[in-house]
């Protein structure tokens, strides 16, 4: 018989077929242009352009209730989702979606809005848990699940979230997006781990701190933007670039979150000042004044061999707490983190940049949130 002609493969990759788009991102990189900022860094504004597709996700969270077989938990889950929040996570896999989708998106695809509704499940998941293991009595300015519940329907509320989100993501049928979000949940057992094995440790580096925060924060940030854009169909290259978008807008984020500790008040928070520093969770201005940072050119403060004796006894005596938040506010521990949280924004913002030359609604609002995610103060 004749020899078929053999198919050939379609070549993918820069030069190997005509597009402008392609040739205006280099152009556009050469002349290094620069992400367009929005005016406003309000956050509902900057998710303006996802508020409909968000408001299916809301409506998704509030019924998830209803598969729970005991009445307990049905109550548990709709008072978590109830409890609002900023929902960062679905609004991240809804706009990375929108900025790579096709032009003129008018609602998000069947499965982005699945795995952003899986996604918000397994954070609340894991602060449900989170709140049990620290003794954590409120989240948000609410009472925390376990003190409306007790522990056990806590746990088990925990339990049942992590189950479900794990079944919508399965749902997906999708090998890449299923390992990202398995290993993410892996993650944070060992940010937890991370965290308490290091307590009132004055020698914590700022790369374990960091590490930590990759675990506990970053991770799922990362897969959210990564699994978003598998599921929107670019080359694995933007895949990739998009996870580093998400890691270092999540270490912005969770620098800034440690810096509201010392900076914000109590009621914003919904936790005393300072709780950390009591637990002994020691964060980056606490860490940047003990050790200073070489990459970002930081001395140690001038009264880091005091703060490490208070640290190191634990302030066991009166006036040690605040004796510490004092030399942390005379050595600028909070500006020398604010230097930290810019410095991976700003790394975050020239991940956008290498991804999505062309501008639109969804890129501008990627880009705001880099800035949002250090200046906000909540």
């Amino acid at each position: 018989g004749e020899d078929q002609p053999r198919e050939r493969t379609p070549l993918t990759g820069l030069g190997l077929q005509f597009d402008s788009k392609e040739i205006e991102w280099l152009l556009l990189r050469g002349l290094e242009r620069r992400v367009p900022l929005p005016e406003g860094l309000d956050l509902n504004a900057l998710l303006a352009c996802v508020a409909k597709d968000q408001a299916l996700v809301q409506q998704r969270l509030m019924v998830l209730g209803e598969a729970a077989e005991s009445s307990k938990l049905q109550n548990a889950v709709f008072e978590v989702f109830s409890g609002g929040g900023k929902r960062l996570r679905p609004a991240l896999c809804l706009l990375v979606h929108r900025m790579l989708g096709p032009g003129k998106m008018v609602q998000a695809s069947e499965e982005v809005l699945t795995l952003s509704s899986a996604i918000e499940i397994i954070h609340t998941a894991s602060l449900v848990h989170d709140d049990i293991l620290d003794d954590a009595d409120t989240r948000r300015q609410r009472q925390s699940m376990h003190c409306i519940f007790g522990p056990d329907v806590a746990v088990l509320s925990g339990d049942f979230l992590f189950a479900h989100a794990s079944g919508l993501i399965e749902s997906l049928e999708n090998d890449e997006v299923t390992t990202l979000v398995s290993l993410v949940i892996e993650e944070f057992g060992h940010g937890e781990l991370a965290q308490s094995a290091k307590r009132f440790d004055a020698g914590v580096t700022i790369f374990d701190y960091l590490k930590k925060s990759f675990y506990k924060t970053a991770s799922l940030l990362a897969a959210a933007c990564r699994a978003s854009a598998v599921l929107t169909g670019p080359p694995r290259e933007v895949c990739d670039v998009m996870y580093s978008y998400g890691f270092y807008l999540g270490l912005a984020f969770q620098i800034a979150d440690d810096i509201l500790d010392f900076t914000g008040t109590g009621e914003e928070l919904g936790k005393p000042l300072g709780q950390d520093l009591i637990d002994g969770n020691l964060t980056a201005p606490v860490i940047l004044c003990l050790q200073g940072n070489e990459d970002l050119g930081l001395s140690p403060a001038p009264g880091a061999p005091e703060l490490k004796r208070l640290i190191q006894r634990r302030f066991n005596r009166e006036g040690d707490l605040e004796r510490a938040l004092e030399l942390i506010n005379e050595g600028n521990g909070t500006e020398m983190a604010y230097q930290l949280a810019e410095k991976m924004s700003r790394k975050a913002l020239e991940a956008l940049m290498l991804v999505a030359p062309i501008d639109s609604e969804a890129r501008r609002s990627l880009a705001g949130l880099t800035k949002w995610a250090v200046r906000r103060t909540c």
